[in-house]
């Protein structure tokens, strides 16, 4: 159950990240009418990294184990985590970042069988299934293990 409030919790975080990757003209320079790519994949990233912050305290929200992991102490348990345990809370991110990048590969190789681009014209349901590959394997499973990791690490740092 707690892994299923910790993917509930990454999905609540990442939605701002999900609105980005729907819109074609963020995400891909290919695309007729204009790109904003380069707005986007900044908007991109500053959507995640604010995830990256903000998912303990949405956990906490949403799977608290009172006192020690709540909306309002689940920031300060992490920030002690990070600065009591350095080197685990980097491999943490260092997980985070294997698994963003698996999601990434994965998606590479669907675009590659199936390109979003055929014949000059976006076909919007193979970009879709891309960037929902992207969204749950790199985004989501990514930030389910870096808070798992963090609850872990906060409960036995005390």
């Amino acid at each position: 159950m707690r892994f299923l409030r910790a993917v509930f919790s990454a999905v609540v975080a990442t939605l701002p990240v999900l609105v980005i990757l729907l819109v074609p003209a963020l995400v891909r320079g290919d695309v007729d009418g204009g790109s904003a790519a380069g707005v986007g994949s900044t908007l991109l990233n500053a959507a995640f990294i604010a995830a990256v912050i903000l998912v303990p305290k949405v956990n906490g929200w949403l799977d608290p184990e009172v006192p020690d992991w709540t909306s309002s102490t689940a920031m300060a348990a992490t920030g002690r985590v990070w600065r009591g345990r350095i080197w685990l809370a980097l491999l943490a991110v260092l997980a985070l970042l294997g698994i963003f990048a698996a999601g990434q590969t994965a998606a590479y190789f669907l675009g590659v069988s199936a390109p979003a681009m055929a014949g000059g014209e976006l076909d919007y349901s193979r970009f879709l299934a891309q960037e929902l590959v992207v969204y749950l394997l790199g985004y989501v499973l990514s930030l389910t293990t870096y808070v798992l990791m963090m609850r872990v690490l906060a409960r036995r740092a005390e």
